[in-house]
């Protein structure tokens, strides 16, 4: 598969979730446990239902229901038990991880989970175009015995496990006879989840209802009767639904999220999990030679008055950022968060050093489709200005306008709506400043970079912290990107809800079939 074609897969899922994360939910009311329902809505209808090709953030909660995942994620941040009980990396290279599979563990239809069917869903996952698919494409697995798998990465992996988690859908495994007819896999659901998709009370594009999975490893932990996400584009008809109680959860933004201060039945939750700016794509200089200038990249950092920024395009819900990590998350480093503060004098001290006292004009492609992301670059836009840098800025209405102008190569940089961040840096910086990067359509090598990141992947549990964390270093103290802005998930919900929250170290709310009631 050419490049432009596999960019073009792996973010094109991206444009729905965009619009997800700005949705919310709505619902029937809450009961006891075991006669509840509980709704959910997002502002967008699934790309689809099939674990290969959805987009995940906010869409996990179209897939939770339906498919359980090999592990989880605790509240504690920790890998917690799912279809497989036990695991672990095999020897001390990682390289290799073994997961064992319950005894027990059935799909929805009955069918019992064996070592084989994990494999051959994990070889499906592999040619799918979901976003965390790359991760999977080089693993390859064997089966020691019908509930043992071991998975084989050519490359250490410091994090292995994770992949098999919601937040990366591979592992959330599909039966056979969903293997065997892919196409329905769009629309339907194939899983081992507690509960199992009902066409028959869902409409597609408007609401998607779950009921109990009778076959379900667990019935103690089925809480509701029906689990229903709706599709509601207007941000604010979903608050007006969330104060009078016909829903129970929905994503909120800057601007509604105040709306419903005050309110003693509603409980609002946030957490800073992506940074916004500017991808410097062209740091070899192909397109503007003056970024091939370490000095040049490190001036821009120096012109941005970040938390000026960060206040009117975020308010309280926004952190100024200068690393393309998120405080709270492995690879955040406070060092890094030091090198660049506001100095327009240090910045043009450093571009006459570079030849550019006159300035220079950088190409940068964006989604207009995306409001926080327009004024914030109009916002950087204006103040590199008065150092004499201009962007040249070409406005995409739609995110595959945003894809087919990247792919151009004319564009010396690039906003990513709605963001990246919320991972492990391990995953977080590999797709914009590794060779092979999704984002790095340039192809930059960096040898700096490169040795960081091996030391990282071939790092123990004890000094991959540190390892993390001079990752971010290499990457600020070579300005190979423009951060301005972490801005929050935002999560509002009924208070009767018990069980939602944000994980330690992750970016997606826990698992809406874990959530329970008052």
């Amino acid at each position: 598969m050419k490049r432009s074609t596999v960019l073009q897969a792996s973010l094109g899922v991206v444009a729905a979730l965009a619009l997800a994360a700005c949705g919310g939910g709505q619902g029937n009311g809450t009961g006891g446990a075991g006669s509840a329902t509980l709704t959910i809505a997002l502002s967008s209808a699934p790309n689809s239902l099939d674990p290969a090709h959805v987009a995940v953030g906010p869409f996990l909660n179209y897939m939770d229901p339906a498919y359980a995942t090999l592990l989880t994620r605790k509240a504690d941040g920790t890998l917690g038990a799912g279809l497989a009980d036990k695991w672990g990396y095999v020897g001390k290279k990682n390289t290799k991880f073994r997961l064992h599979l319950r005894k027990g563990a059935k799909f929805a239809d009955g069918t019992p989970i064996t070592a084989t069917d994990v494999v051959n869903s994990f070889k499906y996952f592999q040619k799918g175009s979901g976003p965390s698919v790359p991760n999977f494409r080089p693993l390859t697995f064997s089966t020691p015995d019908s509930s043992t798998v071991v998975v084989s990465s050519p490359t250490p992996n410091p994090d292995m496990g994770t992949l098999f988690t919601p937040a990366y859908m591979g592992g959330a495994i599909i039966s056979p006879a969903g293997l065997k007819a892919p196409k329905k896999l769009a629309s339907a659901t194939f899983g081992a989840g507690p509960y199992v998709y009902s066409a028959q009370q869902s409409v597609s594009g408007d609401h998607y209802v779950y009921v109990p999975n009778k076959n379900f490893y667990d019935q103690s932990a089925i809480h509701f009767k029906k689990i229903t996400v709706r599709v509601m584009p207007n941000v604010n008809s979903q608050v007006q639904a969330l104060k009078s109680g016909q829903i129970d959860l929905m994503y909120g933004t800057p601007d509604v999220a105040p709306t419903i201060k005050g309110d003693k039945s509603l409980t609002t939750l946030k957490k800073p999990t992506t940074w916004a700016g500017l991808f410097l794509l062209d740091r070899e200089g192909t397109v503007v030679k003056g970024l091939g200038d370490e000095r040049v990249r490190q001036a821009l950092n120096f012109a941005v008055d970040r938390s000026a920024i960060t206040k009117a395009v975020y308010g309280d819900y926004g952190t100024p950022i200068s690393q393309p990590q998120m405080p709270g998350y492995d690879g955040y480093s406070p060092e890094a968060e030091k090198m660049y503060p506001y100095d327009p004098d240090q910045a043009k001290k450093l571009l006459k050093a570079a030849g550019y006292g006159k300035g220079l004009t950088i190409p940068v492609n964006y989604g207009s489709f995306d409001p926080s992301t327009t004024k914030m670059l109009q916002a950087v836009q204006d103040q590199l200005a008065k150092v004499g840098v201009k962007l040249k800025l070409r406005a995409a209405t739609n995110f595959g306008g945003w894809i087919n102008d990247l792919l151009t190569k004319k564009y010396a940089a690039t906003v990513l709506s709605p963001g990246t961040g919320g991972e492990a840096n391990f995953y977080a910086q590999q797709a914009g400043f590794t060779k092979t990067g999704i984002m790095n359509v340039f192809g930059v090598a960096d040898p700096d970079v490169d040795a960081a990141y091996a030391r990282l992947a071939a790092a123990d549990p004890k000094s991959s912290g540190a390892a993390a964390k001079d990752l971010t270093d290499v990457i600020v103290r070579k300005a190979l990107a423009l951060p301005v802005s972490g801005s929050d998930t935002i999560a509002m919900y009924n208070n009767k809800l018990r069980g939602v929250q944000f994980p330690e170290g992750g970016a997606q709310l826990t698992s809406n079939t874990l959530w329970t009631t008052r």
